[in-house]
C-alpha cells in the first residue's frame, strides 16, 4: 500500500472512537427530524447543532498530534518513510474526512425537511399577505451549507494545525499558545478581508456571498501550510 495512504487509514482507524460518536450523534439529530410528521416541528433547530461542530473538529486535531507525544510514540510518528510535513497533514486530512461525513449526513436531513418546512411557512405567510411561497432547490442547500461549513472547517483546522505545531516548543502555558495563535489568526484574517476582497473584485466577477467563503477557506490552506512547514522544519521527538 501507498505509505501516505496507509498512513491515512492509520489516522482514520485512531480517530474511529470519536467519529463513531459524532457519526452516530448526527444520525440520531437527522432521524428525530426527518420521522417527525409536522413539517414545522419543535426538533428542527437541532438540525444546526452539527454545523457548528468546526470547532470540535479544530480540537480533535490538536489531540491527535499531542497524543504522539503524550503517549510516547512520537519517535515512531516521526520516523515513518514521508516527508515530516505529510505527518500532520495526514492527521489533518483523516479528520477533514470526519468532517466531510458529518456534513453530509446531516444536509442530506436538511434538504429532507427544508422543502416542506418552507412550503408550510409559506402557505401561512401567503393567506395573511398574499406573498408568493419560498422554493428552495436541494442544489442550493447543499451549495450554501456547503461553502458555509467548508470554509469554517478548513479555517479551524489550518489555525490548529499551526497552534498544535507551536506548542511543541513550549513545556508550559500550552493553552495560552493555543488562544493566542486563535485570536491572532481571527485578528490577521479580519484586517486583510478588505485588502484581498478588492483583489478579487479586480480579478473575478465573483458574488460577495462566494468571496467570503473562498477568502476563509484560502485563509484556512495558507495557515495550514504554516502550521506544515513550522512541523517540519522545527518539531522534533
Amino acid at each position: 500500500m501507498n505509505p501516505y495512504m496507509a498512513l491515512y487509514v492509520k489516522e482514520l482507524k485512531a480517530n474511529r472512537l470519536v467519529s463513531a460518536v459524532l457519526l452516530v450523534l448526527t444520525a440520531a439529530i437527522v432521524l428525530a427530524v426527518i420521522t417527525n410528521a409536522s413539517p414545522l416541528n419543535a426538533t428542527l433547530p437541532l438540525l444546526v447543532l452539527p454545523y457548528l461542530s468546526p470547532p470540535v473538529f479544530a480540537g480533535l486535531l490538536m489531540n491527535s498530534i499531542s497524543q504522539e507525544w503524550s503517549g510516547n510514540t512520537q519517535h515512531q510518528w516521526l520516523a515513518l518513510p514521508v516527508p515530516r510535513a505529510a505527518l500532520p497533514l495526514m492527521k489533518l486530512a483523516a479528520v477533514g474526512t470526519l468532517a466531510v461525513a458529518v456534513f453530509v449526513l446531516n444536509t442530506f436531513g436538511v434538504s429532507m425537511v427544508l422543502g416542506p418546512a418552507l412550503e408550510a411557512v409559506g402557505e401561512f405567510a401567503g393567506a395573511a399577505s398574499g406573498l408568493p411561497i419560498v422554493d428552495v432547490e436541494a442544489a442550493v442547500v447543499w451549495s450554501v451549507a456547503g461553502g458555509v461549513f467548508g470554509s469554517m472547517t478548513v479555517f479551524l483546522l489550518g489555525l490548529a494545525l499551526v497552534a498544535a505545531s507551536l506548542r511543541m516548543f513550549v513545556p508550559r502555558f500550552k493553552g495560552l499558545v493555543t488562544v493566542s495563535v486563535f485570536l491572532g489568526g481571527f485578528w490577521l484574517t479580519g484586517r486583510l478581508a478588505s485588502t484581498v476582497s478588492e483583489a478579487l473584485q479586480s480579478n473575478w466577477a465573483i458574488a460577495e456571498a462566494h468571496q467570503s467563503v473562498l477568502y476563509l477557506a484560502g485563509m484556512g490552506v495558507l495557515f495550514a501550510a504554516v502550521g506544515a512547514y513550522v512541523f517540519d522544519q522545527h518539531v522534533d521527538a
